[in-house]
């Protein structure tokens, strides 16, 4: 082989697909299990991409593309992929945060509504007044289940409880709108309450107590 046969041997590509051949390996590659949820976000951003990839090197009808172009459109949308799921990892933080101001109100079994009460007092004349507004709420939420107003719901929500508890004692539907508010500020949102909240919310118990449900048979 002459010298000029050689040198042109190692200077020509390996490979030199022709556009079409280098779409339909993009295509196999994204059929692989990667890629290949139908209609998913993802799959409709790699296909765009792909188009607008390779529409940048089809300079006419037929013209020829390189291999090593096509290992960059892949390694490309390999990257765009990944970026693609960083950023839905990135946002799952704030969905839960949005869940957890939805969380239950129980966190512990077997605590009666006077138990819950007397540390919401305890907390109150200690002055940690968001721990009273945590327990004051669970007191009256526990004493309403344990009087039949209420069935035991466990995993049920501040506001949940709020809305049940107004359709039976209607004259304490703000009241109770507003201690459920505080009581998810307190316990999902990070907030700290004042004696005023806590008063308003250990008022409210006591106001519960004396007062009939609406529902015929509850005591």
């Amino acid at each position: 082989m002459s010298r000029a046969a050689a040198s042109l041997a190692l200077e020509s590509p390996p490979l030199d697909p022709s556009s079409g051949e280098a779409r339909r390996w993009l295509a196999d590659e994204l059929a692989e299990a990667d890629y290949s949820t139908e209609e998913s976000p993802v799959r409709r951003l790699v296909r765009a991409v792909l188009d607008w990839f390779l529409g940048l090197f089809e300079g006419g009808r037929g013209e020829a593309i390189s291999a090593w172009w096509v290992l960059a459109g892949i390694i490309a949308l390999v990257i765009i992929g990944g970026l693609v799921i960083w950023a839905i990892i990135r946002v799952q933080p704030g969905r839960r945060a949005r869940r957890a101001g939805e969380g239950g109100v129980f966190e512990e079994a077997g605590v009666s509504a006077d138990e819950y009460r007397r540390r919401a007092r305890a907390a109150q004349a200690g002055g940690d007044f968001s721990t009273a507004v945590l327990d004051g709420f669970r007191a009256l939420a526990a004493s309403a289940v344990e009087r039949f107003v209420l069935e035991d719901r466990p995993g049920a929500t501040a506001r949940e409880i709020a809305l049940a508890l107004g359709e039976e004692f209607p004259d304490e539907r703000a009241p109770l709108a507003d201690a459920a508010h505080t009581f998810g500020a307190v316990r999902y949102g990070d907030a700290s309450a004042d004696g005023a909240a806590a008063a308003s919310v250990l008022d409210l118990d006591s106001r519960l107590l004396t007062q009939r449900a609406q529902s015929v048979g509850a005591p």
